[in-house]
């Protein structure tokens, strides 16, 4: 054996040994480590103490902006529609949109004045004739039968007179219905043509309100939490709004119910978005969502005192990203464990970090 061959085995030989002893050493190390009893070995853990708080639930629902309401414009008249605006005209309350013009009831009107004065006249002599009628029948001239003749007449001309008066209420409340004003501000819509004839109770038009609802789609399951007047908070496309809630409809939608609500801003017609509903104020503790850890399927933190952790379940209500809001009995001064958290099991010591 040369002396550089002599020089390489020496080496390797060097190698082996020292690699021997450490595996020795190693496997004397986790020997002794293992006969630490489980309960008896520790885990670094770092802490956090809860924060209590007040926080506002809410459901997150979808909805759409619609017309408050759409209106039916009828007609309380007969005649040629002579119309004063357009469609998609934006009119205030009480602004004028038609008038329904009517010659013949003119006439009529003019006519039926006439028939009454002359039915007037008639009842004046009627009376007239029966009180002469009286008079001749206690002198022996007329027989009772003749007077009974003349009180009949009197009364004929009598009803004859009603029904000419009632007659004549009758067109002049046409006439006088003959303007069509808007009975409440908003958008003109479906307006028939200028000279069409319309008859009495014929829809002239539909008034689309100015203001906006939104008709909100809500899980049956939601709705027994919600009331008339619960606040609805909306954030959509750079639109921040609050609404109330007026009315939760009986009739559903792909299993929703409608509930509508009044926004406190005018918002465009037909916008589609995401709103909040309040639902109620909970009362509870913020802690690290790094805290919670899966017990029997179940949410819990441990509790560090005196370096044991106690398993303590918990009830989130809330996730806020990074933290929770969870609601049980806990103390301001408790001690969570947040790093290696999952590493513990109840009863387990534990070493806390600085």
């Amino acid at each position: 054996m040369n002396k550089q061959s002599f020089m390489i085995f020496s080496l390797l030989l060097l190698f082996s040994s020292s690699l021997f002893s450490f595996f020795e050493d190693n496997d004397e190390e986790t020997a002794k480590a293992l006969q630490v009893p489980k309960q008896e070995r520790h885990v670094k853990v770092s802490v956090v103490s809860p924060k209590i708080a007040n926080m506002l639930m809410s459901q997150t629902v979808t909805g759409i902006t619609e017309p408050h309401q759409k209106i039916s414009i009828n007609t309380l008249s007969e005649g040629l529609l002579n119309v004063k605006s357009f469609n998609g005209q934006l009119v205030k309350q009480n602004d004028v949109i038609a008038t329904v013009s009517n010659p013949q009831r003119r006439n009529a009107i003019t006519m039926q004045k006439s028939t009454i004065k002359l039915l007037h006249k008639q009842v004046l002599a009627k009376k007239s004739k029966l009180q002469n009628a009286k008079e001749m029948m206690k002198l022996g001239i007329l027989s009772k039968n003749q007077l009974l003749d003349q009180q009949n007449l009197l009364e004929e001309t009598n009803i004859a007179l009603n029904q000419a008066k009632t007659k004549l209420d009758k067109l002049v409340l046409q006439d006088s219905s003959s303007i069509v004003k808007a009975p409440v501000a908003g958008y003109i819509d479906s307006l028939l043509p200028d000279g069409s004839y319309v008859a009495y109770g014929q829809t002239l038009c539909k008034i689309i309100d100015a203001h906006v609802q939104i008709r909100l789609f809500v899980s049956p399951l939601f709705a027994k939490e919600l009331y008339i007047g619960q606040k609805v908070n909306i954030n959509e496309q750079g639109i921040i709004a609050n609404a109330k809630i007026i009315a939760i409809l009986p009739q559903s939608s792909d299993n929703l119910l409608d509930v509508i609500a009044l926004p406190s801003q005018a918002l465009p017609v037909g916008l589609h978005i995401e709103a909040q509903i309040q639902t109620a104020q909970t009362k509870g503790w913020i802690i690290p969502k790094d805290s919670i850890v899966l017990v029997q399927n179940r949410p819990a933190v441990f509790l560090i005192k005196k370096n044991n952790a106690t398993l303590h379940f918990v009830t989130v209500e809330k996730d806020m990203i990074d933290k929770v809001l969870v609601t049980d009995h806990l103390q301001a001064d408790d001690h969570i464990a947040l790093k290696n958290a999952y590493m513990l099991h109840d009863g387990a010591i534990v070493e806390v970090m600085k």
